[in-house]
């Protein structure tokens, strides 16, 4: 496998990673109700904030062992 394809690899699964964080806030959105949200509107942005932080620290856990395989796994010879 070439570096630029690991490179891609390992990019893309950071951009999986924004992409589906992004689709998990935007449904928690769909189910929240609109006058409790804007009655404490900030409360709810800041609340949205950490949930798209914590799913994204979780999937972005995947790419960031492909990185760390990709630097310091060697191939076996012979």
């Amino acid at each position: 496998m070439s570096k630029l394809a690991k490179l891609g690899a390992v990019m893309g699964g950071y951009v999986l990673a924004c992409l589906a964080a992004g689709g998990v806030v935007y449904v928690n959105q769909l189910f929240t109700q609109d006058a409790a949200v804007q009655a404490s509107a900030g409360m709810y942005a800041f609340g949205d904030l950490f949930l798209f932080i914590g799913v994204l620290g979780v999937l972005a856990l995947f790419p960031t062992g492909l990185a760390l395989y990709f630097l310091f796994v060697r191939r076996r010879k012979g």
